[in-house]
Parts: C-alpha cells; structure tokens; sequence
C-alpha cells in the first residue's frame, strides 16, 4: 500500500504540472485595440502598446489593467523599458515617445525620417528602430535624439534585434537579412534558403540568431550568419520571437498559438492554444510568468512558465 500511495502521489503531481504548464488565463480589461507588444520593467509594472495609440499599464504583474494613449494616438509597435523609470515607444508615421515617470506622461521624440517603423530593438542606453524603405535610425541617448543608418536597400524592416551594442539583424517580410558588427554603422546581407516571409528576429549573441516567419518558418545560426539551419516547428504564421531566462524558446502568431522550444530549442511544438485571431507579443516577468497580447485586445497571463519542482521534503508519506 505503502508503494502504491507514493506511486499515485506522483502521478497526480506530474498530471497537476502538466497541465498547469499549458495554462493560460485571459486577463480582461477596458480595450479592444489590437496589442503589438508588452513588456515589464519589473515584477509589477507592466505595459503593453497598441493600435490608435493604446497604452495598456498595470501595477500588479499584469492581474488588472488600466490604459491611456500615447500623444499623437497613431498605431504603436514596440515599447521598451530601460530601468524602472525611463521608456519608450514608438510605430506607425513616426510616433515616438519617451517616459521618465513610469509611463504617467509621455514625451514626443522627433524622429528624422517620416513612415511606419515597426521594429525596435534596445540594449543599454542605445535604440534601434527600423522600418520602411531601408530606414534604420539610431540613438544613443534613451530615444533622445536620433541618427539614420545606411543599409543599401529600400525594402521594409519589419524586425531589428541587437544582442549587444555592436552586433544585430535586422529583416524583412521579403526575404531579406542583413547583419551588422558595429552597432548597425556598416550592414552586410547573408544568405539563407528560405522562401517564407520573415516576420521576427531574436539576436541571442554575436553568433546566435533566430528568425520566424510564415508556415512555420524557423532558422537559426550559431556562427554569426555564415550558415543557418532550418528548425522544426508547429506550422502556423508566427509574429514575435522570444527566450526565458532558462533559454528556452518561445514564439506566438496566428490562430493564438502559443509554440515553445524543446529538446534544447531543436523542435518548437505547440504550447498551447487561445482564442485571439493572432498574438503579437510575448515578455517574461522575473518571477517565471509570461505575459502575451494580441488581436481585439487579447492578453492572456501564464503563472508559471515552467512550474516549480516538488521537493522530496514536501511530500508527506504515511507508514
């Protein structure tokens, strides 16, 4: 009997994890604008940015949230948090902006070039943006002020990620990817064989880089762009691509798919499955939860992104 109780314990706690891991609750709220991205400053304040200049924000590691618009109200792509203060956002015709307050007042950030620019990337104190024809603009300064780099081409960047102050990538929904080592001054186009759109990019290091794309599009390099490898993956139009702090793999897109890596990030399979028509962002909070929005307002909250292991000492067995 003794054997059999521990047997059962154990079975119900592996079921319990299984299924807690695969959960994902939808937090409601006031807005049904689409949510492009969300992220958090800290294990509390959280913010996510959308259409018509939606600026979502919650002050309880994303339970409840309120929402403000942004100074010009055009559609919002990315936001970034440097510390716990200080941020930014930006998207559609130009529209940028700078918080000092934790977002309770947004300052406009003249930007040089006039268009759409959906793709941002930060590390440290330096932003990249990147958006139509061939624009990259860069700043030192938090978003400041800005400067425009040359790229040699005239398609639109749609995504940008710098794993450090020298080395990133930045793509394009046609196909292409260019590569910088000096903090986006010079770009170098690199091969690869695919013929899906790419639509994300995730720069891990100076060698390691994933992009996503449509129909199950996923590739990554591990030499800094001189060979990539096509990964397998649940098939589905994916939008944003992201690691947690284990290094696991996590990417979300149409159909509200939630897709994760396993086996060291070699297959990515379905994670889960929500309501939204698409889902455009994902972030990690420090305490192991996972935040997600998309379509119609959608923002689901994940409590643990991988639960906690069962002590020994937690398990109470009777004689």
């Amino acid at each position: 009997m003794r054997i059999l109780s521990i047997l059962l314990f154990l079975a119900f706690v592996s079921h319990a994890q299984a299924q807690s891991q695969g959960s994902w609750e939808r937090i409601l709220h006031r807005t049904e604008f689409t949510l492009w991205d969300v992220t958090c400053a800290d294990s509390l304040h959280c913010y996510a940015v959308g259409d018509y200049g939606v600026i979502m924000f919650s002050s309880d590691g994303g339970e409840s949230w309120d929402q403000k618009f942004s100074p010009d109200q055009f559609a919002l792509r990315h936001i970034h948090f440097f510390d716990d203060s200080t941020g930014i956002i930006a998207g559609f015709r130009a529209s940028c902006a700078t918080t000092t307050d934790r977002g309770a007042t947004w300052i406009r950030s003249p930007l040089p070039v006039e268009g759409n620019f959906p793709g941002m990337s930060a590390v440290g104190n330096t932003v990249w943006l990147s958006g139509e024809n061939g624009v990259v603009l860069k700043s030192t300064d938090r978003g400041t002020s800005w400067v425009r780099l040359e790229t040699g081409t005239d398609v639109v960047f749609d995504a940008i990620s710098f794993a450090d102050e020298r080395n990133g990538w930045v793509t394009s929904a046609q196909r292409k990817v260019l590569h910088s080592r000096d903090g986006g001054a010079s770009w170098t186009e690199q091969k690869i064989e695919a013929f899906l759109p790419i639509s994300a990019v995730c720069a891990r290091s100076a060698s390691e880089c994933w992009i996503a794309g449509y129909h199950g599009l996923l590739m990554r390099t591990m030499d800094g762009g001189q060979s990539w490898q096509s990964i397998e993956a649940y098939e589905t139009d994916y939008t944003a691509l992201a690691f947690d702090s284990r290094g696991s793999g996590w990417a979300v897109g149409r159909r509200g798919a939630i897709v994760k890596g396993e086996e060291n990030n070699l297959r990515w399979r379905l994670h889960d499955l929500t309501s939204a028509r698409a889902l455009q962002g994902i972030t990690f909070l420090a305490n192991n939860k996972a935040l997600t929005v998309g379509t119609d307002g959608m923002l689901y909250k994940q409590q643990a992104v991988y639960p906690a292991p069962v002590a020994p000492s937690d398990i109470d067995i009777q004689p």
